[in-house]
């Protein structure tokens, strides 16, 4: 599929520096999951997605990379809990089409979507790769991650 879009040679680098100081590696800390304390992921690739129950699982990557390299899975597969109110972002694949929505300084979609489009975006075959916010094991956003 051709998409017509900007390149973002820095994109995946300056979405770490901006997420860096609420990363904490592929899953959140246990005393912020216990707590029920708000932690962002590093960059994942969502597996599975069930928009009826919520359930969502996914698998960390690489902590750093080359931001036109395919982001690499590796670790254990996780679950989490996708919360009804979810805000759900997309880059590409989730439900903006052949035109990439994303922030120029980040290369985060900035493109609002459905917790049913995200479940078709899944079970359609394209990587997503996200940055999930998460309150506890409870995810509150899911923001898709662009790259060429």
């Amino acid at each position: 599929m051709t998409r017509s879009v900007r390149l973002f040679g820095a994109a995946g680098a300056m979405a770490a520096l901006l997420l860096s100081g609420a990363c904490s590696g592929d899953k959140a800390k246990g005393a912020a999951a216990e707590s029920g304390k708000v932690s962002t992921t590093q960059v994942v690739v969502l597996k599975t997605y069930d928009a009826a129950s919520g359930a969502l699982q996914y698998q960390g990557t690489k902590k750093v990379q080359e931001p036109d390299d395919a982001i690499e899975p590796t670790g254990p597969v996780q679950n989490a809990t996708v919360a009804k109110d979810a805000t759900v972002l997309s880059a590409v694949n989730i439900c903006s089409g052949e035109d990439a929505t994303v922030d120029e300084k980040t290369g985060i979609g900035t493109k609002s979507c459905t917790l049913q489009q995200l479940e078709a975006a899944v079970k359609g075959g394209d990587q997503v790769d996200a940055y999930l916010t998460m309150k506890g094991r409870t995810v509150t956003k899911v923001a898709e991650v662009y790259h060429p």
